[in-house]
């Protein structure tokens, strides 16, 4: 029984490992304002837009305000010819709430991961005190070994066909076509494009792989040494 227990422990564990990787990585860079800045610049949004650096970074904000629930709304008055303006439109707020939703579902999970985590530790260490490390160790290489093929092969997906796989994550995250947005007309996509995403991709697969990479080598690692020295005590 306690041994099916610490198998069981381990591979929660080994699951939630890349899975609290995975959405760490992405709040590292979808709440960076070095990497929005930096994309203003990079993909010109300055002559696309028409909007400056400054008014970039006050709409960022609203935006990481609004999905860390620190305000009720995303919206931001701009100055215009005509008066100030809602800097969104109706149909846009509305996407932006399915990606507020998205968010939150993301806090969730993150928070569980890392509790399965420390529960799942906890057992092992409870259950098997003369030999708790083989399982942790199992569970550590196994968990970033894993989630480090995961990411390859999203890289690989990403750039085989980046505009594809994002089509495939919105209707498999959302359950309308809100997030079909005219660049003509919609400032969302204007100010956000699909290369912003892309380059997003990249950064939150570069970042989880460097994590998971250190992972990987600790447990390798700890398995070498405990080994090295089970074998000179005997």
């Amino acid at each position: 029984m306690k041994k099916t227990a610490v198998c069981l422990a381990a591979l929660v564990m080994a699951i939630s490992i890349p899975v609290l990787v995975t959405l760490l990585a992405t709040e590292s860079v979808a709440f960076s304002e070095r990497f929005y800045l930096r994309q203003y610049d990079i993909l010109g949004l300055k002559e696309s837009t028409g909007f400056s650096a400054s008014e970039y970074r006050q709409f960022s904000q609203a935006l990481w305000d609004y999905y860390r629930n620190h305000r009720v709304s995303p919206q931001v008055l701009i100055a215009t010819d005509q008066g100030p303006q809602p800097l969104y439109q109706d149909h846009e707020l509305a996407h932006l709430a399915d990606v507020y939703h998205l968010f939150r579902l993301g806090v969730t999970l993150r928070n569980i991961a890392a509790a399965l985590i420390a529960t799942s530790i906890g057992l092992i260490l409870l259950l098997n005190k003369r030999h708790w490390q083989r399982p942790l160790i199992v569970a550590l290489a196994t968990g970033s070994i894993g989630g480090i093929a995961l990411f390859l092969l999203l890289l690989l997906a990403v750039r085989i066909n980046f505009n594809q796989a994002f089509t495939y994550f919105h209707l498999l995250s959302f359950n309308n076509v809100l997030w079909q947005l005219d660049p003509a007309k919609d400032n969302l996509i204007r100010l956000f494009p699909e290369q912003f995403f892309f380059n997003a991709t990249l950064t939150i697969a570069g970042r989880a792989l460097i994590m998971l990479t250190i992972l990987a080598a600790i447990g390798i690692l700890w398995h070498f040494l405990s080994s090295k020295t089970l074998s000179l005590l005997q």
